[in-house]
C-alpha cells in the first residue's frame, strides 16, 4: 500500500472555457490519495482511491468533493485467464471527458460508474480465445440550462489474439455497442470489427495500428401536438394530442488506432493518430479525430520535464446533431522536482482552445498550476 497528499493551488482564466464573458478564478485542491496491490501465484489485484476536495475564488458555484474508486483483478487458471475492472470517478465534464472526446460541454459534476468482466482461452500456447463486456453508466449531477443527459451504455466484444512471434501480436475482434440515454429518448446500436497489430521493433521500440469498420442505426424520439379535429384559419378546431415521433437514422465508419513510442537513455517520446466513436452527454455518438504526442526528459536525478500535446477533430454520428463539429486544441508542459524521497514539487501550465466550425466564438483558457505532494513509504507484507 503506497499513501500520498497533495495541495494544489491554480490560477484559471476560463474554467468554463466559454466564449461568453467570464472572471478568472483561483483554485486550492487537496486530494488525498491511497494505491494498493495483492498477488499471489494465481490471483492479482490492484487498485487506488482519491479524493479531491476543491475550493475556488473568483466566481461561485464551482466547489466540489471529486473522487475516483477503482479495482482491477486478474486471475490465471491453466489455460484460462480471467478479469474483472470496476471504476468509479466523480469530476467535472471538463475534465476526464474532455480529455478522452475533444467536445467541450458545459461544466457540471459528473458520476461515472464502469464494470468490465473479462476472460481468455487459451486454446494453444500462442493463441487465445478473447469475450469481454462492458457497462457504463453516466449521471450528470445538475442539468438545469444545459443540453446535458444522463446515459447508459453498454459493449459487448469476441476475439481470437494470436503471438505471431516474441516480437508480434494480432487481435482481430467483432463487438456490439448499445447507447441509451435516461430517460430514453435516443438510443443507438452499433457493431463493428477491428483488427489490431502491436510489434516491438526493439527493446525500445514499440508501434501498433488498428483499423476497424462499424455502422450504427439509431433512433430519437421526441413529442409532438397533433391536431384530432379540422383546422380552420390555423387554428385547431378539434382537441390536441400528444404523439410520440420516432425517427431512424443509419451511419457507416471506420475507426483507426497508429501509435509509436520510442526510448532513450533519459527520455521517451510518443505519438498517436486515432479515429475512435465515444458516447456523449448530449444524446449522440461523436466521431473524435485524435493527434497527440508526448515527451518526457529526464533533466536530472531529481528533476523532470514532460510535455503533452493534442489536436481533436469532433464530429456527431448520424444526422440528429448538426452544427456542432469542433476541433480542439491542447498542450500543457510540466517540471517535477523530486527535492526529498518523500516531498515532490510539480509545476506546470496548460494552454486550451476550441474552435467551432460554424459561426460560434471560439474559446481560449490558460491555466497555471503549482502541487506539492508528500508520500509516505510504501506498507508491504509478503510470505
Amino acid at each position: 500500500m503506497e499513501s500520498s497528499v497533495a495541495l494544489r493551488t491554480e490560477y484559471d482564466d476560463n474554467i468554463n472555457l466559454t466564449a461568453e464573458p467570464h472572471s478568472a478564478v483561483w483554485g486550492l485542491l487537496l486530494a488525498p490519495e491511497v494505491k494498493f496491490s495483492g498477488a499471489t501465484e494465481a490471483l492479482k489485484v490492484t487498485g487506488g482511491l482519491r479524493a479531491s476536495f476543491n475550493r475556488y475564488f473568483g466566481q461561485s458555484g464551482l466547489d466540489s468533493v471529486d473522487h475516483a474508486v477503482s479495482v482491477h483483478t486478474t486471475y490465471k487458471a491453466e489455460r484460462d485467464l480471467f478479469g474483472a475492472d470496476v471504476e468509479s470517478v466523480r469530476d467535472s465534464t471538463l475534465v476526464s471527458e474532455l480529455l478522452q472526446t475533444g467536445v467541450v460541454q458545459a461544466r457540471r459534476e459528473r458520476n461515472r460508474l464502469t464494470a468490465a468482466p473479462s476472460w481468455s482461452h487459451y486454446v494453444t500456447e500462442n493463441t487465445a480465445l478473447t469475450a469481454s463486456y462492458g457497462y457504463t453508466d453516466v449521471r450528470y449531477a445538475d442539468t438545469r440550462d444545459t443540453s446535458l443527459i444522463d446515459y447508459r451504455e453498454q459493449q459487448a466484444s469476441v476475439g481470437v489474439l494470436t503471438n505471431l512471434s516474441e516480437r508480434d501480436t494480432l487481435a482481430v475482434s467483432g463487438y456490439y455497442d448499445w447507447y441509451e440515454t435516461i430517460p430514453r429518448t435516443f438510443d443507438a446500436k452499433t457493431y463493428g470489427l477491428q483488427a489490431k497489430y502491436d510489434r516491438a521493433f526493439s527493446e525500445t521500440l514499440r508501434g501498433t495500428l488498428a483499423i476497424g469498420a462499424r455502422n450504427a442505426n439509431s433512433t430519437q424520439s421526441s413529442n409532438a401536438l397533433v391536431c384530432s379535429g379540422p383546422v380552420l384559419f390555423g387554428l385547431c378546431v378539434g382537441s390536441l394530442e400528444r404523439l410520440t415521433v420516432v425517427e431512424s437514422d443509419r451511419s457507416t465508419g471506420y475507426t483507426f488506432l497508429a501509435g509509436i513510442d520510442k526510448k532513450f537513455e533519459t527520455a521517451q517520446v510518443g505519438a498517436q493518430l486515432s479515429r475512435e466513436i465515444y458516447p456523449t452527454g448530449i444524446g449522440a455518438l461523436v466521431q473524435t479525430d485524435r493527434l497527440g504526442a508526448t515527451w518526457q526528459q529526464q533533466l536530472s536525478p531529481t528533476l523532470d520535464f514532460f510535455v503533452d500535446a493534442s489536436i481533436y477533430q469532433t464530429r456527431y454520428v448520424g444526422s440528429f446533431v448538426t452544427g456542432s463539429d469542433s476541433r480542439y486544441y491542447r498542450i500543457e508542459p510540466r517540471l517535477t522536482w523530486r527535492f526529498t524521497d518523500n516531498w515532490t514539487l510539480l509545476g506546470g501550465y496548460s494552454y486550451g482552445h476550441v474552435q467551432y466550425q460554424q459561426s460560434s466564438p471560439s474559446a481560449t483558457a490558460n491555466v497555471v498550476y503549482l502541487v506539492v505532494s508528500y508520500t509516505w513509504p510504501k506498507l508491504s507484507v509478503s510470505r
